[in-house]
């Protein structure tokens, strides 16, 4: 994850420097079907994925719980089945 947060970040840097005028010839690089720059794509599919990834790891940690949650109740069940008999 750290990872993506590197990668969206410089790829903002070189977006900035892009539009002040520094870096002029990724100003130029477009793709022509969706009439975006370069850098623009990048950041849209960088910030897609690290969207995804968010979401697949907040449904990982729900089932983590869930997983913690039927332990503690098996134990709970087995113990008040000890108590009865």
């Amino acid at each position: 994850m750290i990872l993506w947060v590197v990668i969206l970040a410089v790829l903002t840097i070189l977006s900035y420097l892009s539009d002040i005028g520094v870096l002029t010839f990724l100003k130029d690089i477009r793709i022509p079907f969706l009439n975006a720059s370069i850098m623009s794509i990048l950041l849209l599919l960088c910030a897609a994925v690290m969207l995804i990834r968010v979401l697949l790891k907040i449904k990982q940690k729900e089932k983590e719980m869930l997983g913690t949650k039927i332990t503690a109740l098996e134990r709970e069940l087995q113990a008040f089945k000890e108590k009865v008999e």
